[in-house]
């Protein structure tokens, strides 16, 4: 087994330590072969991960919405008259919640009952399975990558999911940040 292949499947499985991973990433900018591997690994491990779904109990969604509305969602701060009614999020502010491997979420409004909006931050990648969507759920592409099934997304690329259908598993290569409006959950 190359050195390349055992490199590429620990960067996959994320065992390799941020350094190591940095270290790969760079060598594979340059290094065609090893960039191979690792979209070679991703390939093959992506199903076994979204065959590993397994179907949740039916009141857990209902503890999950509870459970994140009683979070420390953003406030706004005191802030002058002329901005009484508008909220700011510093991007230093809030916090990241982990959602999956390699994935955060910071939300930065949420409307009671309704409609959320969030960042995502993915790491190089990073992958989410496939889910069905209830809502409509938007998303804005800031920085990197994101493939949707076959549609790659880069830096200021839109997408809509309607609500009703299913969304394709979702990943990253180089990593994300995604700015998301969707149903609360």
């Amino acid at each position: 087994m190359s050195q390349n292949t055992v490199r590429a499947g620990e960067y996959v499985l994320g065992v390799l330590s941020p350094d190591e991973r940095i270290a790969v990433e760079r060598d594979a900018a340059t290094d065609p072969d090893l960039a191979a591997e690792i979209a070679f690994w991703n390939e093959r491990f992506m199903p076994l991960v979204d065959a590993a779904q397994v179907e949740p109990p039916p009141q857990l969604f209902d503890r999950i919405r509870t459970a994140i509305q009683a979070q420390d969602v953003p406030r706004p701060a005191s802030a002058p008259a002329s901005l009484a009614d508008t909220l700011t999020v510093r991007a230093a502010e809030g916090n990241w919640k982990r959602i999956a491997r390699g994935v955060e979420r910071k939300i930065l409004w949420q409307a009671p009952g309704g409609r959320v909006t969030y960042l995502i931050r993915g790491e190089p990648g990073a992958h989410l399975a496939a889910h069905d969507h209830d809502e409509d759920e938007e998303t804005y592409v800031i920085a990197g990558d994101l493939t949707i099934g076959t549609l790659t997304l880069g830096p200021g690329d839109y997408h809509l999911a309607r609500r009703g259908h299913r969304h394709a598993a979702a990943t990253t290569t180089t990593g994300c940040l995604l700015l998301i409006t969707d149903a609360a959950a």
